[in-house]
């Protein structure tokens, strides 16, 4: 199997919205209103201001400031609450695609374009900080056997479970993705080979005693998954290198029985 990194490393970009627009969601509707509010008195004022001294008009200046404070203050909180509301709705929209394209459809995991991404960068930053990174390539076995005996929805399921022992199996900072089919892998910046090939056997564990609800013939299939289990080396290790030695020690999982972690020799 060729693994390969995919471009994507702008998927990465911190997801808030930046400029004018970033401010004021950053603010809140509320405190965006009153701030567009002080701020359209404040430019009203001055403007009037300007112009009477320009004008030489100033007889009748006073009157004019309460005209421009009282415009701004009664206009200003209608228009600068609608448009807020409409920024925060095409927010909430860029947002959720940002999600759709980082995010598998069927298991809500990272997906395998955004996994190459941090993938990459992590590598940069175990590189830049001498710090240990790890990757654990998980396969689920006899996963054509469900599709084929209970049905596509099935396997499904079982791959929407495996994929939530997943998630509960890592740590907080690690990533969890769908590598593809019913191939997994998790991310572990900063794991020794010996804490990934922990993390590995807890979720190896997790994944053995799955109750996967009843199906098709009223059984519950048997769910067991192969692991390999690489880390990065010294330079020039490369991200793709890491996945093929991962892969490598993952069929070798395969080929000794199944359902166990092998470590990549490296």
């Amino acid at each position: 199997m060729r693994h390969e990194t995919a471009p994507g490393h702008e998927l990465l970009s911190d997801d808030r919205q930046a400029g004018w627009r970033g401010v004021l969601l950053r603010m809140g509707r509320t405190r965006a209103v009153l701030f567009i509010t002080a701020a359209s008195v404040v430019v009203s004022l001055a403007v009037t201001s300007l112009l009477a001294l320009a004008l030489d008009n100033t007889a009748h200046m006073m009157t004019d400031l309460l005209v421009a404070t009282l415009v701004p203050l009664l206009v200003a909180p209608l228009v600068s609450s609608a448009a807020m509301g409409l920024l925060i709705e095409v927010e909430t929209a860029r947002r959720a695609l940002h999600e759709v394209a980082i995010r598998d459809g069927l298991t809500n995991l990272y997906n395998r374009r955004f996994f190459a991404a941090r993938l990459e960068a992590e590598v940069d930053r175990a590189r830049r900080d001498g710090t240990p990174l790890s990757v654990i390539l998980i396969d689920i076995d006899h996963f054509k056997r469900i599709n084929d005996s209970l049905g596509h929805a099935a396997g499904d399921e079982v791959l929407q479970c495996v994929a939530d022992v997943l998630i509960a199996g890592v740590r907080p900072y690690d990533l969890s993705a769908r590598f593809g089919g019913e191939e997994f892998v998790a991310l572990l910046p900063g794991a020794t080979m010996d804490e990934g090939v922990h993390v590995a056997e807890r979720i190896r564990r997790a994944i053995e005693t799955l109750s996967i609800p009843v199906l098709r013939d009223g059984s519950s299939p048997q769910v067991t998954a192969s692991m390999g289990i690489a880390r990065l080396g010294a330079e020039p290790d490369t991200a793709d290198e890491l996945l093929r030695r991962a892969d490598e020690a993952m069929y070798a999982a395969k080929a000794a029985g199944r359902n166990r972690c092998i470590r990549a020799p490296y």
